[in-house]
């Protein structure tokens, strides 16, 4: 940007306005001068034309008579500027008007021999005062000619004359022969010269009072629209690390404006939820991390205090235990720390009877622990990864392996384009004001178990995520017994029926 040119908004709307209020009001002064000058120009050239005819009249009609009846007036006047030149190129007659104008005046031409009765012209002389070359007469002047025939020389003689009328100096009597004149009248400027002038002095009054109208209007407006954005930009001032509850003001306008304070709030909660959460997630994870960081040292220093009488099996086992977890947590971490927007949906098809029937089979194998079954009568194709959808059922079956008495039950069915999966406990269920809470990173309903009885706390929150992003749910439902978490995904077998839940 410009050195000149202001940094704020509001100058600039102000500077800019002007700047093109000036642009169009000098091209409307000067189109509308023009326009203004060719049509006086062209009303006092018809207006001379009309007089040129009648000093063409007024010889016609006195040589009718035979040079005995005398000139008429033909509506010259004092200020009337005109010429009567013969064909051998000598003045018959001319106004005073002209002498004075131009001292040094010469004969305008005859016109061309042969010229036909109804023969015009229309030429450009420049007048000279001579010795006051400032006077506004010192200018160009547009002339109109016209020829008659057949004049008497009885009005013409003697030649060389000059007066404010035709007959000025006429003497009445001469040979009795024909002459052929041509009539040359000035186009007076003076009407168009005053009116121009009353429009300048006119516009150079309103023009400048306009730019600074404009100016003036610009400025107060763009004050009072930017007033809502200093508004907005205050508290956005204010809104610190600790202070993202502040809200901007949104005017009661429905332009960009308020557009613009809506969009702004909506930022700021996104940014304040954000921030909560990620003050949550550090303070949970920093304590999930530390237990197991510190059981690990704690082992590991006591084993080597006394190196000799340690059980170095039992001291490995323990602290491979607490690796795996820290394993288990930082995977976990990194799982949800993943943009689901960055993710290409799954494009592959998973028959989930199939993975219900393997983990179930694999739970069975586990000694002691609660039962593990499983209801599934049809497959239940679905759109997603294998691995991830593995771990969302793995994930469901721990929580409730965890929590149940004797049974956990697994049960698979289908509703009009859906799979639904449902694990079932017999523990002591979820609490209807905690069901929502669970899906929570790190969330614990039972805060006096041990941590290592107990999951990460993210096993539930990346069952939701995975569910999530497969386009599916996973919510906590009503259950007679125990704990009920119903996922329900895209069935990818077409149109889909309706399956009825073994």
């Amino acid at each position: 940007m410009s050195r000149w040119w202001p940094v704020s908004v509001r100058r600039s709307t102000a500077l800019s306005a002007a700047l093109l209020s000036v642009i169009v009001l000098a091209l409307g002064w000067l189109g509308t001068r023009q326009f203004v000058s060719a049509q006086l120009t062209r009303n006092a050239v018809n207006t001379t034309l009309t007089d040129l005819d009648r000093m063409a009249d007024a010889y016609r009609a006195a040589s009718l008579g035979g040079g005995r009846t005398p000139l008429a007036p033909a509506g010259l006047t004092g200020d009337s500027a005109f010429e009567v030149v013969a064909d051998s190129g000598r003045t018959v007659v001319r106004s005073t008007e002209l002498r004075r104008l131009d001292p040094a005046w010469t004969p305008l031409p005859p016109a061309p021999a042969g010229a036909p009765a109804d023969w015009t012209t229309t030429t450009r002389v420049t007048l000279r005062p001579g010795a006051h070359p400032q006077w506004r007469e010192y200018r160009t002047y547009t002339v109109l000619g016209r020829v008659v025939d057949d004049v008497p020389a009885g009005l013409m003689e003697p030649l060389g004359r000059e007066g404010h009328t035709l007959d000025a100096g006429l003497r009445g009597a001469g040979p009795a022969s024909h002459h052929r004149l041509t009539l040359y009248r000035f186009v007076p400027p003076w009407d168009t010269l005053r009116t121009l002038k009353m429009f300048d002095d006119m516009m150079a009054f309103f023009v400048p009072l306009a730019v600074l109208l404009t100016a003036a209007v610009a400025w107060f407006a763009a004050g009072r629209a930017l007033r809502p954005v200093e508004a907005i930009r205050r508290e956005l001032a204010e809104v610190s690390r600790r202070q993202f509850g502040r809200r901007v003001p949104v005017p009661r306008s429905r332009d960009e404006i308020a557009r613009l304070a809506r969009t702004t709030n909506t930022t700021l909660d996104r940014l304040q939820h954000a921030h909560d959460q990620q003050e949550r997630f550090v303070a949970d994870a920093s304590h999930e991390l530390r237990s197991p960081l510190a059981n690990l040292r704690a082992g590991l220093e006591v084993a080597l205090a006394h190196a000799g009488r340690a059980d170095w099996p039992a001291v490995a086992h323990r602290s491979l235990c607490d690796v795996r977890r820290l394993q288990r947590i930082t995977a976990d971490l990194l799982q949800l720390a993943v943009n689901p927007a960055e993710i290409p949906a799954p494009s592959g098809v998973v028959d989930l009877a199939d993975v219900v029937r393997e983990q179930v089979a694999e739970r069975s194998l586990e000694p002691g622990g609660p039962a593990v079954r499983s209801v599934t009568d049809a497959p239940a194709p679905v759109r997603g990864e294998p691995v991830q959808l593995e771990r969302l059922l793995r994930n469901l079956l721990d929580n409730a392996v965890r929590h149940a008495h004797s049974t956990v039950t697994v049960q698979l069915g289908r509703l009009p384009g859906e799979i639904v999966l449902e694990v079932l406990d017999d523990g002591p269920g979820i609490p209807a004001p905690d069901r929502e809470r669970v899906f929570d990173r790190f969330a614990r309903l039972d805060d006096a178990r041990t941590r290592d009885a107990g999951g990460s706390g993210l096993g539930l929150t990346l069952a939701r995520d995975i569910a999530t992003r497969h386009g599916g749910t996973l919510h906590v439902a009503d259950s007679d017994t125990g704990a009920r978490l119903v996922a329900r995904l895209p069935w990818a077998g077409g149109t889909g029926g309706d399956g009825a839940l073994a």
